[in-house]
């Protein structure tokens, strides 16, 4: 295949108001975005949700303040990046969920994506994350996304306390 005839990423980029709702918002605009049937729409739809609700929860977009979210669309790759306002007390990073009720956000970003990572960004930052959309992931029965389940799902399911 020639250069040429391979398409070239796409960017789309979406700036929300820092409130609970827009998280729903953005789910649907990454619906719209990717379409229904994407490879990777699950995965980025719970990574974005994450980060989204650590900037919530954390930084200063939650506080009246705005989150914008960037995806570059490739063939075989989405990258996802969330950025806040900043204002954080630490930056962000993986942690032990003690109480198994927090702290699992990024755990489940890691757990979902080939790459991920945090820079500077203004006053705030952004995690970002690359996803592998190649289908199917189950063919891989060593890999994530077992039994025709999204990977997501599968880092979801093993954070989960065991009674």
């Amino acid at each position: 295949m020639r250069t040429s005839d391979v398409p070239a990423p796409r960017l789309e980029a979406l700036v929300v108001p820092g409130i609970e709702r827009a998280v729903g918002h953005v789910r649907r605009w990454l619906g719209d975005v990717l379409g229904p049937d994407h490879p990777g729409l699950y995965d980025c739809s719970v990574c974005v949700s994450e980060l989204m609700t650590n900037a919530l929860r954390y930084t200063d977009s939650g506080l009246g303040g705005s989150i914008r979210v960037e995806l570059l669309i490739g063939r075989e790759r989405v990258r996802g990046e969330v950025t806040d306002d900043g204002g954080a007390a630490t930056v962000p990073r993986v942690v032990d969920a003690g109480d198994g009720l927090s702290g699992r956000g990024l755990r489940i970003v890691a757990a979902s994506s080939l790459a991920w990572g945090v820079r500077r960004r203004g006053r705030g930052f952004t995690v970002w994350f690359v996803l592998d959309t190649r289908c199917p992931r189950e063919a891989d029965p060593a890999g994530p996304g077992r039994g025709g389940r999204p990977a997501g799902a599968d880092a979801a399911r093993s954070l989960r306390r065991v009674p």
